[in-house]
């Protein structure tokens, strides 16, 4: 071979500076695995001689065969080989007894599944074919001292990973083991002989050393007795408790420490007998207290030296109570089963253990602790009688199935049997009234207990019921004759009324009385009364009555009510002149005709098309469409009401084509009319009438403070100039003796430049200086002088 290694040699196979040799006559057939080198080393040439023997048992003769083949590099495929980690021997110490076997862990970069693994195990320096790809060596393979040896070489099919080698592993001692151990006799008395036999086991086939025996007696060792199979009978007396153990030795490693069970000497003696019964006899309650009574008889007139005492809840042993006589009644509950085990002692022997007989926990009935009539205090037929108790129950049942009794005047009143409590119109003035109640559990009654009979006393009246408003009579009375209530919120126009119903749960007749305040202060000349004048009454007061109910017997109860006279709101109305509005003139809005029927109006405030006015009367200048009128009053307490509406106008009536025309100084003014004959007005002005344009062509009403230049019933108008200046103009109409003060853009403005009038024409513009300036310049020389003469006065005065 000239190239890789060798592995896993079969056996009678001895490899040698990487050469293979094997000779035997005890094996025809050799193995060997061969490892390829690494990738990129190229061929690899094997060469193979055989000796071939003649069979004439000499060392003659015989030939010699050989052989050569070349192993070509494979091209690699990318499949990377497998790898085995973590293998090791499990257990890590093997012994025959635990067996032998391989662990590892595969894993292939590729993912590839393990197939084809190698696994090859060595003894002592031999293969072991028998055991090849063999995960675990069975425990007939194995004999202490071995020495084992194993390789893992995992494949994933095609590709071998690299061989993992583990050992070596020597197979160590199994330990030694007793069993079926035993004391003979199987029922000794005090005079035989104890003997203890046992089994002696070992999976290695080693013998039995120095195996440790010990005895035991009451639980005590008896180190004389040390390593003996036997006690004489000399060491033993009845009543004894004996065991033995045994920890078996095989010469290297203690085995683990068995034992016999525990074996009690028998005596001549003649043991007691026991009788046990548990009182009460028969059934308890919960407050009872068990007790087991424990009697005995000893044939040999032996005294009795111990008692133990078992006791069972249901069945279960309830080891807290282990030998007492007595049970306590906080540990037992009803539903529950008890009975006690007994047994007694000589000295020598037990008795046999007897039972008592079972005693079953019955229901404690419950007990009344508090028990209380309410309410407390003096009784009246105006009251509910009502019952409270508590009661306890040792078995902390819930109270069910009470039986509760009423008595009346010593009498039991059945009918009321299981009330808890008794309305106030089942009572009478002067009974006595008690109750009685026996306590439940729902399994039992327990003993009853009774309240203290107690006094119906008189009853004052009900509190009366009082209703307070404007109405035309009062009331004061029972419920059946009340008339109809009185109608709230109160004002100050109609009377004041109070309608009051009382009842006394005696049936006795009751008085009535009355006290009225206002603001506060009481009315004293209004006592009893039930009904308070309009004439009295004002928006804003605050007027309390107070009934009383008397019994004849002083008992009374009062109520009162309150009520504040509210203030009315005033009614705004409103009227127009003219009662027809006429669209562009001033219409007028009159709001006098508003009332307050409990006060005075005061303020008349304006809302229109969004515009605030004031005043009980205004005047508007309103064109064409709808206009929204809102007028709200207010009276003299500050309550107010408001009315809106909207008042539709048609088309603002005006003349038609309005021109202007200046010849020299003259201006002319002519425009179109077409309806009924009327008054003309013409304003003149050096600014614009229309601040805007038009564009909506509804118009805009003219300033009210300008006076009418001129007016005439003609058509047309002229006039001379009076400023050199651009003049503006406008035409009105009157519609009914109202003038239509409403200007179009177009239609009744005009403009002409007088600019070039002739020079004699003032040139100033009209409303300028220039145009007053003979009174202007008058006036101002009159101050002038004045304050000349002031000023020369006043030097005069300070110069003396």
């Amino acid at each position: 071979m000239s190239a890789g290694s060798w592995t896993n040699l079969g056996a009678y196979v001895q490899l040698s500076n990487g050469e293979l040799t094997h000779s035997s006559d005890l094996a025809r057939a050799w193995t060997a695995d061969w490892v390829a080198p690494a990738a990129g080393t190229g061929d690899v040439d094997f060469t193979l001689a055989v000796l071939y023997a003649n069979g004439n048992g000499a060392n003659s003769g015989d030939e010699w065969g050989t052989g050569a083949w070349t192993l070509g590099e494979a091209s690699g495929s990318g499949n990377n080989p497998p790898v085995a980690s973590n293998v090791t021997f499990v257990p890590t110490s093997p012994t025959k007894g635990t067996g032998l076997g391989v662990s590892y862990d595969y894993y292939d970069a590729d993912g590839d599944s393990e197939q084809g693994t190698q696994i090859r195990w060595v003894v002592d320096g031999l293969n072991v074919g028998a055991l090849n790809d063999q995960m675990t060596v069975a425990n007939s393979w194995l004999t202490r001292g071995q020495v084992w040896y194993c390789t893992v070489t995992v494949k994933d099919g095609s590709v071998q990973g690299t061989p993992v080698e583990i050992g070596p592993v020597t197979i160590g001692n199994t330990f030694p083991v007793a069993r079926n151990l035993e004391i003979t006799p199987e029922a000794p008395e005090d005079s035989d002989e104890l003997r203890l036999d046992y089994d002696y086991y070992d999976n290695d086939g080693d013998p039995q050393q120095q195996s440790l025996i010990r005895w035991y007696l009451d639980g005590a060792r008896i180190a004389e007795l040390d390593d003996s199979d036997r006690v004489s009978a000399l060491m033993i007396r009845g009543g004894d408790e004996w065991e033995a153990s045994v920890t078996p030795h095989d010469g290297d490693d203690y085995g683990t420490t068995v034992w016999t069970g525990i074996v009690v000497i028998g005596s001549s003696n003649n043991p007691p007998t026991a009788t046990a019964y548990i009182s009460p006899v028969g059934n308890a309650r919960t407050d009872d207290v068990l007790q087991v009574h424990v009697g005995w008889s000893d044939p040999d007139g032996d005294s009795i030296q111990a008692t133990e005492i078992i006791w069972y809840r249901d069945g279960t042993r309830y080891s807290a109570f282990n030998d007492m006589t007595y049970v306590l009644d906080q540990s037992t509950a009803k539903g529950e089963t008890w009975m006690a085990k007994a047994r007694v002692n000589d000295g020598l022997m037990w008795s046999e253990w007897v039972e008592t007989a079972e005693v079953d926990i019955l229901n404690t009935p419950p007990e009344v602790t508090s028990i209380a009539m309410l309410p407390e205090g003096s009784l009246n037929t105006a009251m509910d009688l009502s019952l409270v108790w508590e009661q306890s129950d040792l078995d902390g049942d819930a109270e069910m199935n009470s039986q509760i009794h009423w008595w009346v005047n010593g009498d039991w009143i059945r009918e009321y049997d299981g009330w808890t409590s008794i309305p106030a119109s089942e009572t009478i003035r002067d009974q006595s009234w008690s109750v009685q109640v026996i306590p439940g559990d729902g399994d039992d009654l327990g003993s009853s207990m009774k309240t203290l009979s107690r006094l119906i006393e008189n009853g004052a009246p009900t509190v009366p019921i009082i209703a307070l408003g404007n109405g035309a009579i009062g009331y004061l009375g029972a419920l059946d004759g009340l008339p109809e209530a009185p109608t709230t919120p109160a004002d100050s126009l109609n009377p004041l009324v109070v309608l009051a119903h009382a009842s006394d749960l005696d049936e006795e007749p009751i008085l009535f009385s009355v006290a009225w305040e206002r603001n506060g202060f009481v009315v004293p000349d209004l006592d009893d009364e039930v009904l308070v004048p309009a004439e009295r009454l004002e928006p804003g007061q605050v007027w309390t009555v107070t009934v009383t109910v008397n019994d004849h017997w002083g008992l009374s109860e009062s109520a009162e009510a309150e009520i504040e006279i509210i203030n009315l709101k005033p009614t705004p109305a409103w009227t127009t002149e003219p009662e027809g509005a006429i669209p562009g003139t001033f219409t007028t809005f009159d709001g006098s005709s508003s009332s307050d029927s409990d006060g005075r109006v005061e303020s008349w405030l304006w809302l229109i098309d969004g515009i605030g006015y004031s005043g009980s009367s205004i005047a508007v200048q309103l064109g064409t469409g709808t206009h929204t009128i809102t007028l709200t009053v207010i009276d003299n307490l500050g309550s107010s009401d408001s009315v809106s509406t909207n008042l539709g106008l048609g088309s603002v009536a005006s003349i038609n084509g309005l021109s202007a025309a200046i010849s020299g100084s003259t201006v002319s003014l002519s425009w179109d009319w077409t309806g009924e004959e009327t008054l003309f007005h013409i304003y003149r002005s050096t600014n614009p009438f229309v601040t805007s344009a038009d564009s909506s062509g509804l118009g805009e009403p003219l300033m009210t403070t300008l006076t009418p230049t001129g007016e005439t019933v003609e058509t047309s108008w002229s006039e001379t100039a009076p400023v050199a200046t651009m003049l503006y103009y406008a035409v009105t109409i009157e519609i009914n003796g109202l003038e239509v003060m409403w200007l179009f853009e177009g239609m009744n403005t005009a403009t002409v430049d007088a600019t070039n009038a002739p020079a004699s024409v003032d040139t100033d513009p009209t409303g300028s200086i220039g145009f007053m300036s003979l009174p202007l310049v008058g006036i101002m020389l009159l101050f002038a002088l004045s304050s000349i003469g002031l000023s020369i006065y006043a030097q005069r005065r300070r110069d003396e």
